[in-house]
């Protein structure tokens, strides 16, 4: 344990005093070396445990267990995932931030609902920052962007071949993420990560659609094809005429879900 300190004598000298100013910085720095060994495996422990909630309830509402409307309770998923409540309303503030979920006073946590408008708004907004992304990359021509694009689409052909709709939702994700951040526009890139958890919801239920995922596909290609191009009218139209479709599609998917 650290001795209390004293203070040192007005008539010590000059390397008196120093040795005295060591000791004391070193006993200062054992004490905070010993708490942080102490506290920092706990703060670790718990944003581990909250980001664990936060990956499975953001997950049930892509998949839809969590319907829009539900409640969510902490005592409940408490028990379910065997987690206290502190990490549970952590992931809620998260999910909250993202406008994912809404607090009802002596309820719960609702998961948000999306109406038609809420969703004409999230592709108005997405089809104008992934046209100037597209336009941007093109402009730039960022050979290693176009060359990662490219291999994801062939990881995306492979994907599709064997069915398999949750790998071609992560990389739907990073394809056009890919082109966001090809075109270096920090702004672009940030706008673009506020909404990426709307995004991903929507893109998960598309692609469970027939034909959709084929369909995705070759207007990713020619996405690519127009960004390589170096045509950049061309490459913006393309990319909104792909959200345009996209669109489209979450509207059907909502649509077949409210009737």
């Amino acid at each position: 344990m650290m001795q209390e300190s004293k203070a040192i004598p007005m008539n010590a000298s000059p390397s008196h005093r120093d040795e005295v100013e060591k000791l004391r910085k070193h006993e200062k720095m054992k004490t905070t070396t010993h708490l942080s060994g102490r506290i920092l495996p706990l703060v670790e422990e718990l944003n581990t445990k909250v980001d664990g909630v936060y990956e499975y309830i953001f997950d049930a509402i892509k998949r839809g267990d969590f319907h829009s409307e539900k409640i969510l309770s902490e005592r409940e998923l408490g028990n379910l995932l065997g987690v206290s409540r502190t990490p549970i309303r952590e992931a809620f503030r998260k999910l909250e931030k993202e406008g994912l979920v809404q607090y009802e006073p002596h309820r719960g946590v609702r998961v948000i609902s999306f109406s038609h408008e809420k969703i004409r708004q999230l592709y108005q907004v997405r089809e104008m920052l992934e046209g100037l992304g597209a336009r941007l990359l093109s402009q730039c021509q960022n050979q290693a962007a176009n060359q990662n694009l490219r291999l994801l689409l062939e990881q995306a052909e492979q994907a599709a071949d064997q069915g398999n709709i949750a790998m071609l939702s992560q990389i739907n994700q990073q394809f056009h993420m890919g082109i966001a951040l090809g075109s270096e526009n920090v702004y672009l890139i940030n706008s673009l990560q506020t909404l990426q958890s709307h995004i991903t919801i929507f893109m998960a239920k598309s692609l469970s659609q027939s034909g959709r995922p084929v369909e995705n596909l070759k207007e990713h290609w020619l996405i690519l094809n127009a960004i390589e191009s170096g045509d950049s009218e061309l490459a913006e139209v393309t990319a909104k005429f792909h959200i345009r479709n996209a669109y489209a599609n979450a509207i059907k998917q909502l649509d077949s879900h409210t009737q």
